[in-house]
């Protein structure tokens, strides 16, 4: 696994360049606290297995305020963790303790609106412009199938100078999901509709739009009454605002030239509000939640077989209808990552839901040497009895 700058092969949260008055440089690293600029990738090298076995301690000692990881085989689990959640109070973290989940979002809303097609009331064919008239030009040319696969051709509102500049101004900001899409419509598309993958958290955005528009209820009332509740993820929430009560805080150290400075540098981002992230990346969980709903998922407990085996990615494929792939030396890794305001994290899984692991460290960007050893982290549990 390596942290790399976005591409068609990157499942990532994060805006490309950005060019405004404010210059190339400056917004790059301002966009860092905010989202991140790179995501976690299990590169096509593979996985290695760690002989010293994973360490969170190890990447706490490379720079990390805190990490954490969670092995679920069914029957049993081993969790661990290191260093703290705030580092105000030096308030030591938890094996449960609460984090942003970022991107792993997308994952949790995919299941809503396949729930919703299960239903017959929805269709994976249905157009934009059938559920969200007069929102996005040329919206009849696009269905929620290619939402869902993120070939909409739409592009990714984050990526916009002056949308970026304003959510760094005004970090409590209320953004309401219909301003996002705007924001996106005014960049004009990057591809044809199902021409390419190209991720991008617009195509979220729309997508918990339509749930909406189809339930008559809120995302978050949804996400709650149908994944969050029946699988009993206490610690699981919607949290488009500021989280509340305990939770790990996610930390951005400055970055110039591609050197991560100290935590000493590191800005608290637990005040920031998640609203302009929404459906794309504003939930709230911990490692046994995570790890819970991901083997309910794949187990075939939230969806029938087809409608699961369509968010599986094909052969060859690194994404599916809300889910990535991640080719290693153990197998077929299927899952999702995320990177959100300083946290960073991942989860995966055997195709069968098997063998589940969850990791968080609560930085990002990472030092070099926290980031190698999250990799190892990662690549040792995966691998470890999969």
């Amino acid at each position: 696994m390596k942290l790399r700058t976005p591409s068609v092969n990157a499942i990532t949260d994060a805006p490309r360049r950005v060019v405004g008055r404010f210059g190339v440089k400056t917004l790059a690293v301002a966009a860092i606290a905010l989202v991140g600029s790179t995501t976690i990738l299990i590169g096509r090298g593979g996985l290695r297995s760690d002989p010293a076995g994973p360490s969170p301690a190890a990447v706490v000692e490379g720079g990390s305020p805190g990490t954490l990881v969670l092995v679920d085989d069914r029957s049993s689990r081993r969790e661990e963790a290191r260093g703290v959640s705030v580092i105000r109070g030096q308030i030591p973290l938890s094996p449960d303790d609460r984090f942003r989940i970022g991107s792993i979002t997308k994952t949790f809303v995919a299941v809503v609106v396949l729930q919703l097609v299960g239903e017959h009331r929805l269709r994976l064919d249905d157009t934009v412009e059938r559920w969200l008239p007069g929102l996005v030009p040329g919206g009849r040319r696009i269905t929620v199938r290619e939402l869902l696969e993120h070939t909409s051709g739409l592009a990714d509102y984050p990526n916009d100078s002056g949308f970026l500049r304003r959510t760094l101004a005004q970090p409590r900001r209320h953004w309401e999901p219909g301003e996002l899409v705007r924001v996106a419509v005014a960049m004009g598309p990057v591809a044809r509709p199902g021409q390419r993958f190209i991720y991008g958290s617009t195509n979220y955005i729309l997508l918990g739009m339509i749930v909406q528009r189809v339930a008559g209820t809120s995302l978050a009332r949804q996400l709650r009454d149908r994944i969050f509740r029946p699988l009993g993820l206490q610690d699981t929430s919607f949290v488009a605002g500021t989280v509340r009560g305990r939770y790990a805080h996610g930390y951005a150290p400055a970055s110039y030239d591609g050197i991560v400075g100290s935590l000493e540098t590191a800005r608290d981002r637990s005040r920031v509000g998640a609203s302009w992230i929404w459906a794309a990346g504003a939930i709230v969980s911990s490692a046994p939640d995570l790890s819970r709903f991901l083997g309910a998922l794949l187990e075939g407990r939230l969806l029938p077989p087809r409608l699961l085996e369509l968010m599986r990615p094909a052969r060859g494929a690194r994404y599916g209808l809300g889910l990535a792939a991640f080719p290693t030396p153990c197998g077929r890794a299927i899952g999702h990552t995320g990177a959100l305001l300083g946290t960073v994290s991942a989860a995966l899984s055997t195709p069968d839901g098997r063998h589940r692991v969850v990791v968080m460290s609560n930085s990002f960007p990472l030092q070099p040497s926290a980031e190698a050893a999250l990799r190892r982290l990662l690549d040792s549990s995966f691998c470890e009895g999969s």
